[in-house]
C-alpha cells in the first residue's frame, strides 16, 4: 500500500488461528452427521433413563460400568414424565437409550433404544456392555 509520502509500505498481516482447522473440521463433520454422530465421537454414547427413584441406584452402577469401558453416559433422572425425558435423550441425538424398570433392574438387563437401527430389544448387562464396546470401537466414516 501507499503510505505516507507516497511511499510503497509492505503490509503486515497478522493472523491467529488457533483452532482454526479443528473447528472447520468439526463443523464438516457435523454437517455430515447432521448432529447425529457415529457412537465412536458422540458426545454422550449411552443415555441411561431409569422409570423410577429406585432404579437410579442400578443406573449408576451400569453407568460406572461404562466410564471403566470408555463411554461416555448421561442419567436422565429429572423430575420429567418417562415420554419426557425420553424425547429429550432423542433431541440431544444420543445414540443409544436405556431405559430401566422394574424387570431390568431385578435381571440385570437393559431395554435398549437404537437410534441408528431404530429398533428396540433387551440385552443382558454383560452382552450390553460387549455391544458397546465394538460400537465405541468400529470406526467408519
Amino acid at each position: 500500500y501507499n503510505g505516507e509520502e507516497n511511499a510503497k509500505i509492505q503490509p503486515v498481516m497478522i493472523h491467529r488461528a488457533i483452532l482454526g482447522s479443528f473447528e472447520r473440521f468439526i463443523g464438516i463433520l457435523t454437517e455430515h452427521y447432521a448432529g447425529e454422530f457415529p457412537m465412536f465421537i458422540a458426545p454422550t454414547q449411552v443415555a441411561i433413563v431409569p422409570i423410577a427413584e429406585t432404579h437410579v441406584a442400578y443406573a449408576r452402577e451400569l453407568g460406572d460400568k461404562l466410564i471403566d469401558m470408555g463411554a461416555d453416559y448421561e442419567i436422565f433422572d429429572k423430575n420429567d414424565s418417562l415420554n419426557k425425558r425420553i424425547r429429550t435423550a432423542e433431541k440431544g441425538r444420543v445414540p443409544m437409550i436405556i431405559v430401566l424398570g422394574d424387570e431390568e433392574v431385578n435381571s440385570k438387563c437393559v431395554a435398549v433404544r437404537d437410534r441408528r437401527t431404530r429398533e428396540q430389544y433387551n440385552l443382558s448387562e454383560s452382552e450390553f456392555l460387549t455391544l458397546i464396546k465394538e460400537k465405541i470401537n468400529e470406526v467408519n466414516f
